[in-house]
């Protein structure tokens, strides 16, 4: 507990340092942004370990970032550090304190294509570029199945991003990205006796995402795809993988409705993900929401389960409440069957557990 008030002061002070040196550091040649967010949670279960979360309530979650931008002219330089604690997942064994998150080098064009190189946000999805920006996100993280935290989705490329947007001006309107290059993340197994994580590289990646914006304000589709070469660094093995994705991002009025659909097509399997939410504003500071998460797996080419099985299936509500634009309180409460957990788990008896999180997120 005192270390994480500590965490949560220095982070106080340090987001507070950071607003008066974004005040100070303009010029007419140039301009420094210093942005920042912090959300703390306090999370429990009724005993099945999932991302950190377990019987014993814990305050040791955290998502915090700085981001430090400098602007001039058409050019633009972007770097993001970022902390994160999971409670007791050992995803937090692979990771610093704190770490370099995007590191990238953006040019705009005059006909409006953008060019990023570096450490980029993949455009991919819904909340992939927001994942952990407590502020804009209607439940502590983002859906888990189709965005994991730091496994199989990665948040970021080493590579280059370009985009551009076609009939800006219409109401229809269609944004264009693809990018390549390669990146870091994790892969678990629950099959074996013990539960294990081992560091994947993908490489030789390219994708690309599309959102057309319809007439009707407030409402977009999009489209998604991806391939690349996994490698593990453990063993040297590798697969071929290739994703599809669709998403449906809808508010209009009052209401709020999201769903994304993705394949993941492995070498070996194919995993297939998909969830939905639905929300209602009754007033300007208050929402509620609700979240529904399939994922299974077909075509299993291992000695162990089935060839065909659900990997989780989720369902969780949330009461979200604005203090502030920049100051939102959530309370959440989840019901789970699958085995997307922290230890050893078969489908065929798939552990059915509960989780809360209450949490505060502040953003500048």
């Amino acid at each position: 507990m005192r270390r994480m008030l500590a965490a949560v002061a220095g982070s106080t002070a340090l987001l507070t340092i950071s607003i008066h040196a974004a005040h100070g550091q303009t010029a007419d040649d140039g301009r420094l942004a210093i942005h920042g967010y912090l959300t703390q949670g306090y999370a429990i279960s009724d005993g099945t370990p999932f991302y950190g979360i377990r019987g014993q309530g814990s305050s040791d979650f955290r998502y915090a970032a700085l981001q430090f931008r400098y602007d001039k002219s058409q050019n633009g330089f972007l770097v993001q550090v970022n902390h994160r604690r999971l409670g007791r997942s050992p995803i937090t064994e692979f990771e610093s304190a704190v770490n370099v998150n995007w590191a990238f080098y953006e040019r705009r064009a005059a006909n409006g294509t953008t060019l990023r190189a570096g450490r980029v946000p993949v455009p991919r999805g819904i909340y992939n570029e927001q994942r952990s920006i407590g502020v804009v996100l209607p439940f502590y993280r983002a859906p888990v199945i189709f965005y994991d935290e730091g496994a199989y989705f990665s948040e970021t490329i080493d590579g280059l991003v370009v985009s551009h947007t076609f009939w800006a001006d219409s109401p229809w309107n269609l944004e264009t990205n693809a990018y390549g290059g390669g990146w870091s993340l994790l892969a678990y197994d629950q099959s074996g006796p013990e539960y294990v994580v081992n560091r994947v590289r993908a490489e030789n990646a390219i994708g690309a995402q599309l959102w057309l914006a319809t007439p009707v304000e407030g409402v977009r589709v999009g489209a998604a795809a991806q391939t690349y070469r996994w490698e593990s660094l453990s063993d040297g093995s590798t697969q071929h993988v290739t994703e599809y994705q669709a998403s449906l991002d809808a508010t209009i009025s009052k209401f709020m409705v999201r769903a994304e659909t993705e394949l993941m097509d492995f070498e070996t399997d194919d995993y297939y993900a998909s969830y939905v939410q639905g929300g209602y504003s009754p007033t300007a500071k208050l929402s509620f929401v609700a979240q529904a998460e399939y994922a299974y797996e077909r075509d299993w080419n291992f000695p162990v389960y089935s060839r065909s099985f659900d990997w989780h299936k989720a369902i969780g509500v949330s009461a979200v409440y604005r203090l502030s634009p920049t100051l939102v309180l959530k309370a959440e409460h989840h019901w789970n069957k699958g085995i997307q957990v922290e230890q050893p788990a078969d489908p065929a008896s798939a552990p059915r557990f509960t989780y809360s999180i209450f949490s505060l997120s502040t953003s500048f």
